[in-house]
């Protein structure tokens, strides 16, 4: 597994644990990953994931929340929501991380940590703020 996959899964872990928690973000930091034995740089990318999709929640919310048809964003499974919270992180405000990667490695990784379906799911709602992207560049 690739360092970054390390990174994101690490990443949904912390935002899963605020999510449900609703434990401040510097303190997971602190009190979790700071003891992980991980490379330091594997630790730095889960970070600044986590760091970045806290600090830009409601737009990324948002974002989600325009896109979800025929289901309410409360009722997401709070894996699937914090997969598409970081990626979508990833897709609006890290221009450095090539797009299809982001959008791979989140259905990778709702693979591993949810339902079958999840996905296909994840992929739609991914595949939908990717486009909004091109259609904003364009303009």
């Amino acid at each position: 597994m690739g360092e970054r996959r390390k990174s994101r899964q690490i990443a949904l872990q912390m935002l899963f644990s605020i999510d449900l928690s609703k434990l401040d973000y510097l303190v997971l930091k602190k009190d979790y990953l700071e003891d992980l034995e991980e490379d330091p740089e594997v630790k730095v990318f889960a970070f600044e994931l986590v760091k970045g999709t806290i600090e830009n929640l409601k737009a990324i919310d948002e974002a989600i929340k325009s896109r979800i048809k025929n289901w309410e964003f409360d009722r997401l499974a709070s894996v699937d929501k914090n997969i598409l919270r970081f990626a979508s992180y990833e897709l609006l405000f890290r221009a450095d991380i090539p797009v299809p990667v982001t959008i791979n490695e989140a259905i990778e990784i709702a693979k591993s940590f949810s339902g079958k379906e999840a996905g296909k799911f994840i992929n739609g709602i991914l595949d939908n703020i990717k486009k909004d992207i091109k259609i904003k560049k364009k303009e």
